[in-house]
């Protein structure tokens, strides 16, 4: 049985995937979308710029949007706080040297 390290590694290395997929997908899509719109609509070839700049920042919104609502899912889902350690340990409180 994997230890919980492990398991966070895993969790974490496909998290990031998903991710990066989600990110390209909507990133093509965006491209796409543009490049359609621009072909039939002409006055929009003078803002393909802009339109890249704004498609770039929706797919990184949408992308992390989706992957945190697939993440608090599968946590609740497959009860992944028991089977997963914790990324950052809790800080210990400073000891008081001045005594």
């Amino acid at each position: 049985m994997p230890s919980k390290k492990i398991n966070t590694l895993l969790f974490m290395i496909i998290g990031t995937v998903v991710n990066l997929i989600l990110l390209l997908f909507f990133i093509i899509f965006g491209f796409v979308l543009v490049s359609v719109l621009a072909d039939r609509v002409p006055a929009l070839g003078d803002i393909v710029g802009i339109l890249t700049v704004v498609v770039l920042v929706a797919a990184l919104a949408l992308s992390f949007l989706i992957y945190s609502r697939l993440v608090k899912w599968a946590t609740k889902k497959f009860a992944l706080e028991e089977n997963l350690s914790p990324l950052f340990s809790p800080k210990k409180p400073k000891r008081n040297t001045e005594e």
